[in-house]
């Protein structure tokens, strides 16, 4: 389908109510919404299927359909990406992943960290707050990260942008009235990171690579390494890991 043939559609949508219009046009999308699932795929527990995604993402589709004005300068595609978006976080919002066992650990690794950053005026290290608990530096580790990926806070760390590209919160509002201290401090962090990217396994190297500059979906990294999806997030999840660590101790 090309431009204007979009645009007659949306004429008959939007102007003669012509159901049938609506339809196409939401079936043309749909891969919109596939990308948009398989991009949020690995920021998400593993018990949550793809369909489901998908199917949350087309529910944002069809009310971005509804409430789009063809009037205006805006691309559908920009629309509707903050549309789809948004219903899949809601739906996962709406569930509760984390186990009481899970709440329970969370809630006192939330304790140590606060009395150690209280003493110490700084933020605490995993092996730190594992001495305060008694429990291993790793078990912590997989309690914060499995916290985070319980309340989907990655997901807030990213907007819509043109080209349905998912950029960093920090990438657009914290160069913008930095102080030349905060972005000194931005530049030795990144230099950090990109020194800690290149001390990860190769395997690790490429799925990161493939997902935050390539930006495929699971499925096509999947498909590039050959190996499954699920074998992808435990990759991803494990080079994150590395990551934080590294950073954490690269500013001690």
């Amino acid at each position: 389908m090309n431009e204007q043939e979009e645009k007659a559609l949306w004429i008959r949508c939007k102007e003669h109510a012509d159901d049938e219009a609506r339809d196409q046009l939401i079936v043309h999308h749909m891969r919109l919404v596939k990308y948009i699932a398989g991009r949020m795929a690995i920021h998400v527990p593993q018990t949550v299927e793809m369909n489901d995604l998908v199917g949350w993402g087309v529910l944002g589709l069809m009310d971005a359909t509804d409430k789009f004005d063809h009037r205006q300068d805006i691309r559908f595609t920009t629309y509707a990406s903050i549309r789809v978006r948004g219903a899949i976080i809601d739906q996962i919002r709406s569930l509760d992943w984390a186990p009481r066992s899970l709440r329970s650990m969370a809630r006192r690794v939330g304790r140590a960290r606060e009395k150690l950053r209280h003493e110490k005026g700084q933020e605490p290290s995993a092996e730190e707050m594992a001495g305060e608990l008694g429990v291993s530096a790793e078990q912590v580790e997989d309690t914060i990260a499995q916290v985070q990926t319980a309340q989907v806070l990655s997901l807030d760390d990213y907007l819509p942008s043109e080209g349905n590209v998912e950029t960093r919160k920090i990438d657009v509002t914290g160069s913008v009235g930095d102080s030349p201290e905060r972005a000194l401090e931005n530049q030795e962090r990144q230099e950090q990171l990109v020194q800690a990217i290149l001390q990860l396994p190769d395997q690790q190297q490429k799925v990161l690579n493939l997902y935050y500059y390539e930006e495929l979906t699971l499925k096509e990294i999947g498909a590039v390494l050959e190996v499954s999806e699920s074998r992808i997030c435990q990759v991803h999840s494990a080079a994150m890991k590395r990551l934080r660590k590294a950073i954490q101790q690269g500013g001690d």
